[in-house]
């Protein structure tokens, strides 16, 4: 009888597993817009937090935005993720499969991202008359996320090299794809650093896109390229367009305070500075290129209940010199994780989150889910 649980146990395991995957590359498939940077998904865990869990994530959360903290909790994992942004139909999806369980000094991610969709642009021709352009967006990503406990309880480092790619384009009146930014084809670099206090505090520093950042679509001098269209580009309306860039080089650092010394409740802050989406252009008008740094700065708190950990988070993106492109978000969510799975057997790690603007223009509201199957399989 024990046996013949366990082998039920183990084929609906795989049976969710397999069901998680293709629901996953179903929606990330879904026809729609899209403005978010490749690979068009954070972990849910990430956006409920207010983009500020780095020194606290753990698993597949941590194999996306932070390679070093995939070995601070025994797992292996596969797990789908899907998110979608309301306002322009934002779509992105990806899946990691990453392990953490079998190595106690060595832990290994793999993930794919796809992003797909249409941004609207609005312009006058030369006769005056408003027109639509609808632009296809694209993104794939593929990562190998590395990470080593240097130090046992101290030190943790981490790698991701990537594969990336992104393009912005659109068809013209003969039918033929034509760039409206530079296409990215190219190989990139994360490197993470974490430094654990006796299980209370947590730091971290990342570098992302240390290679293969890319220029923004647009900027305040430079428009997205819609030749050979006849366009009045004083009337071009981007704003559907994203101003950050897809794979902009950033710095980023976190703190997480663990009241409690469990990984069930932490309160995490969270900044990134942005080198490559306002840098080197003239801002001021000068005909002078000015050298600004876009800097978001977030908190967020997970409290577990039992198998429920709720949380909730917000965080300010101060973009241009002006303030008049700075943008205000609220965060939450939700999710049910039942325990760490004994040998042979499997667990489930569900999570659902939401990011909404309230402040700045152009409001933005982000929803975003994930299905994880927590294995530990017989060796």
């Amino acid at each position: 009888m024990q046996r013949a649980r366990m082998r039920m146990r183990t084929r609906t395991a795989k049976i969710v597993s397999l069901v998680s995957l293709c629901l996953s590359f179903a929606l990330a498939l879904a026809p729609g817009g899209v403005d978010a940077s490749p690979p068009g998904v954070v972990s849910t865990r990430h956006l409920s937090m207010g983009n500020a869990s780095r020194a606290s994530a753990t698993g597949s959360s941590a194999a996306l935005i932070n390679p070093a903290g995939m070995g601070l909790v025994p797992t292996f994992t596969i797990e789908p993720a899907y998110q979608v942004r309301i306002e322009n139909k934002t779509h992105g999806g990806v899946v990691t499969a990453m392990d953490s369980l079998n190595n106690k000094r060595l832990a290994i991610g793999l993930t794919y991202a796809f992003m797909h969709g249409s941004p609207e642009v609005v312009y006058n021709d030369p006769n005056g008359l408003e027109e639509t352009l609808r632009l296809q967006h694209l993104g794939h990503e593929a990562g190998l996320s590395i990470g080593v406990v240097a130090v046992p309880g101290w030190l943790l480092i981490g790698l991701r090299p990537k594969y990336q790619f992104t393009s912005l384009r659109f068809n013209d009146p003969n039918g033929v794809q034509v760039d409206a930014n530079e296409t990215l084809s190219a190989f990139g670099l994360d490197a993470s650093l974490q430094l654990l206090f006796r299980g209370f505090v947590s730091v971290s520093a990342i570098g992302y896109n240390l290679a293969g950042a890319h220029q923004a679509a647009w900027n305040d001098s430079r428009s997205l390229t819609l030749d050979p269209l006849p366009v009045d580009y004083s009337s071009l309306d981007p704003s559907n367009v994203s101003r950050i860039s897809d794979y902009p080089r950033t710095f980023a650092h976190g703190l997480a305070v663990f009241p409690t010394r469990s990984p069930g409740f932490s309160i995490n802050f969270d900044g990134t500075y942005d080198f490559s989406s306002y840098w080197d252009q003239d801002l001021d008008g000068d005909d002078q290129p000015d050298r600004w740094t876009r800097i978001t700065l977030g908190g967020g708190a997970e409290y577990t209940i039992g198998p429920v950990p709720i949380r909730v988070g917000g965080y300010w993106d101060r973009r241009g010199p002006a303030p008049d492109d700075d943008r205000g978000y609220i965060t939450g969510g939700v999710g049910f994780i039942q325990g760490t799975p004994q040998k042979g057997g499997a667990g489930v790690d569900v999570g659902v989150g939401f990011s909404r603007q309230i402040a700045g223009p152009n409001p933005e509201t982000f929803i975003g889910v994930h299905v994880g199957i927590l294995i530990n399989p017989r060796l």
